[in-house]
């Protein structure tokens, strides 16, 4: 094997030709080489060691030149690190998490995968870019995945390696002022119960969404126009085909002294749908509400939502109702920080009539555990929810909620739903609409703000309508976690 060097010197005036040096596979009748191209050939073992021996050097050269340079900056003092360096702290910033969930579901006419215990990872990382003030970019990929399940994992715990986030925004980030911000993203408006990503799912909602927002001295509204992005546990996710929505979100801290006042209009229109006829066509829903949230005189808190949807479900009308209300009591000078509070939730449900009406409430697209039920059993359609409880912190990092839930169905004559809004339970012909009675638990201990670890337990009392309805053996659902953000 031979080894060979060219250089070429294209600023010496051209020589003379001369010959070139032999080489294998050439011979002297090959054409003159150009003066100012110069060739070493050598095929002897001294020359091969001879070229080695000089790259080798070129290389340790380099190596002992650049730790001499990253001594003499790293004596400097830090007020004089590089341009480059300096730029590139200021602009890029890395967010991400670890969590792992073991949790379980028990009772064989609820458990989505019978008598099993498994577990959910989710990792997440993100990359910020802030060039300017006004500019922001930001992407994130997820890891989701369920492991040990003896069923298909559904979407909403299970998603391999995808783009979770991607967007870029413009505008004043903070304070008054306007943005927009462009792409997919999370998105909370108010109480997150009818828009919200949540966290509590392995997987959460994400929406491909323009969103404006205009923030004044109380006052701020927020529009929006996009999708939500559907999970595909075969591909990269993608929006959901043919349904979008469109709102406006406003926010008045100036109405109510020691209170907010949220009023706000949303639309959704999906195709093939299927009305109680039969006939299949769109729907256009329109979302009419609003949300007062604020504290009182002697530690008192409160908020009250309700919300009114009409428009059309293929040739049906809607006509459907949301409720929520509810507060809360903090005990003055007790000791771990006591709090006492309540809620009610009220959602219609259909009549099951053939009567060109749909009544059944939609609760666009609000995350429903643990909100409606830490079990996962229940969601904000055909339902009657009384909760009571109390959260306190018996420790600095420690802290506990419990909870006892009553419920109730709106209608018999609908169904049951559980947090994914699909039917469990039918039985139009029960003459009670109690479903049942149930507690939730949850602790969580904080190492710092960002190790923390988590258990709970929840479980569900059959009432009358489940024991008609042949479904008896109650569900127990205990979860424990370790949560890890960078």
């Amino acid at each position: 094997m031979c080894i060979r060097f060219a250089a070429r010197t294209p600023f010496l005036a051209p020589s003379p030709p001369v010959p070139p040096w032999p080489s294998p596979g050439r011979n002297l009748k090959d054409p003159l080489v150009p003066a100012d191209t110069f060739y070493m050939n050598g095929c002897s073992r001294t020359q091969r060691l001879a070229a080695v021996a000089i790259a080798l050097s070129l290389q340790f050269t380099a190596a002992v030149a650049w730790s001499q340079t990253a001594a003499v900056v790293a004596a400097q003092p830090a007020t004089q690190d590089s341009s480059v360096v300096t730029y590139l702290r200021d602009t890029f910033s890395f967010s991400g998490e670890f969590r792992s969930r073991v949790e379980g579901g028990f009772g064989n006419d609820f458990a989505l995968t019978p008598r099993d215990v498994y577990v959910l990872t989710r990792t997440r990382l993100g990359l910020a870019f802030k060039p300017t003030s006004w500019l922001r970019f930001y992407g994130e990929a997820q890891d989701a995945r369920a492991m040990f399940y003896k069923v298909p994992p559904g979407t909403s715990v299970d998603d391999p390696f995808d783009w979770r986030q991607g967007w870029v925004e413009i505008g004043q980030a903070e304070g008054p002022g306007m943005r927009l911000r462009i792409g997919r993203q999370d998105m909370t408006l108010g109480s997150g119960r009818l828009v919200g990503s949540g966290d509590w799912t392995n997987v959460t909602k994400t929406f491909n969404v323009a969103r404006a927002t205009v923030t004044q001295a109380g006052f701020k509204v927020d529009l929006l126009a996009g999708s939500v992005v559907a999970v595909d546990t075969t591909r990269m996710d993608r929006a959901k085909p043919g349904e979008h929505f469109y709102g406006t979100y406003m926010t008045l801290s100036k109405v109510l002294k020691g209170a907010t006042f949220e009023p706000y209009a949303f639309l959704k229109t999906a195709h093939s749908v299927k009305s109680k006829d039969g006939k299949t066509g769109n729907t256009d829903t329109v979302y009419l509400g609003g949300r007062l949230a604020g504290k009182a005189p002697g530690a008192l808190d409160y908020s009250v939502e309700a919300v009114k949807e009409v428009g059309m479900y293929a040739d049906d009308a809607i006509n459907a109702l949301g409720f929520v209300g509810g507060g809360g009591w903090t005990i003055p000078s007790a000791p771990w920080s006591v709090r006492l509070n309540s809620d009610y939730s009220f959602a219609t449900g259909d009549s099951g009539a053939t009567d060109g009406h749909h009544q059944s409430f939609d609760y666009l697209y609000g995350p429903q555990n643990p909100t409606a039920s830490l079990t996962g059993q229940f969601s904000w359609k055909n339902i009657k929810d009384w909760r009571a409880g109390v959260d306190f912190n018996p420790f600095q990092k420690l802290t506990a909620k419990v909870a006892f839930r009553d419920y109730w169905l709106a209608t018999v004559k609908d169904s049951l739903y559980n947090s994914s809004g699909v039917k469990t339970v039918t039985n139009a012909k029960a003459t009670s609409t109690h479903v049942g009675e149930g507690v939730d638990a949850q602790l969580v201990y904080s190492f710092n703000a960002k190790t923390s670890i988590g258990f709970g337990a929840a479980n569900l009392a059959p009432g009358s309508y489940l024991a008609q309805s042949k479904k008896t053996t109650g569900f127990i659902y205990p979860y424990l976690y370790l949560l890890r953000r960078l």
